[in-house]
């Protein structure tokens, strides 16, 4: 099992570039890459993206590649931004003439702000480049999904724990049955009879009609298909692929059982026993959201 969070890095040098590569996975229904690349880079994109999906089948990533270029084999270009720098100009001037100041702008101070000038790198990138990039993002890779795995465990061992927890409530629940049973029988009768007092009736179509009402408020089997619902869910947390779309629909279909025992509950005990599995079930679907 493995949890859809975690973080890696990794970084190498290729000649003059110092590539580096940082790979975050949150929680997501199915596969998304956002990738954050130089511009040299954007032709790799599609490579990339089936790189990463041999480490991850669900979730939502965000991978940074940075590339560096230093020394003089490589020279840099300075790019103006004259449209972002106007911008700047106009903010200044409607600002002072809004505060009644006399504006007192040197171009100085319009270059220093964010992005009116940048430097760009004019190298082309080498086929080592390329391999060097490959190989930083497969070590990202590795580091992100070992820390998903480790995560994994913890998961495993948490929703084991919970599952354990909701079969004992069933357990419960199953041996309630038939006081239950006995309850409603006796309430089924004494409705009869006092609906029907000084009425002459068949007392075989009674008997019928109470076993009727019965077999509807029977919980048998909800209770049957719980088990095999919880058995289905342990044996899911022990396999060695992502797993987490089969889990979050066996905890639909737990609650599902649950709730409508609980519609069938007229006796406090019971109440009490499927309030404590719908909250046992609610950690298991917070807890699922999490898992490949």
């Amino acid at each position: 099992m493995k949890s859809m969070t975690g973080f890696g890095q990794g970084k190498a040098q290729a000649a003059s570039t110092q590539i580096e590569v940082s790979v975050r996975a949150v929680n997501g229904r199915f596969l998304e890459t956002r990738f954050h690349l130089p511009r040299e880079y954007v032709g790799m994109e599609s490579d990339l993206k089936k790189q990463i999906s041999k480490y991850f089948q669900r979730g939502t990533l965000d991978i940074f590649v940075s590339r560096r270029v230093r020394g003089a084999a490589s020279p840099a270009n300075l790019v103006v931004n004259k449209e972002l720098a106007k911008k700047y100009h106009s903010a200044y001037k409607a600002l002072a003439k809004e505060l009644k100041l006399s504006p007192q702008l040197h171009v100085e101070i319009i270059a220093r702000l964010p992005d009116v000038i940048k430097t760009e790198d004019s190298g082309e990138v080498t086929d080592k480049e390329k391999k060097t990039l490959v190989q930083v993002m497969e070590k990202a890779c590795k580091a992100c999904d070992a820390e998903r795995e480790r995560e994994g465990r913890f998961l495993c061992k948490d929703l084991d724990g919970v599952i354990g927890e909701l079969e004992k409530e069933v357990n419960e629940i199953l041996s309630l049955r038939e006081e239950v049973n006995k309850t409603l029988l006796a309430r089924f009768e004494q409705k009869i009879k006092t609906r029907l007092a000084g009425v002459e009736v068949d007392s075989a179509r009674i008997s019928q009609e109470v076993v009727i009402q019965l077999e509807k408020s029977d919980i048998n089997e909800e209770v049957t298909r719980l088990r095999e619902h919880i058995k289905n869910y342990g044996d899911l947390l022990h396999r060695g692929q992502a797993q987490g779309k089969k889990l979050d629909f066996y905890t639909q279909e737990l609650l599902r059982e649950v709730n409508t025992i609980g519609s069938k509950s007229s006796v406090s005990k019971l109440t009490q026993s499927v309030v404590q599995a719908k909250t046992l079930i609610e950690r298991l679907r917070e807890q699922v959201q999490n898992v490949e």
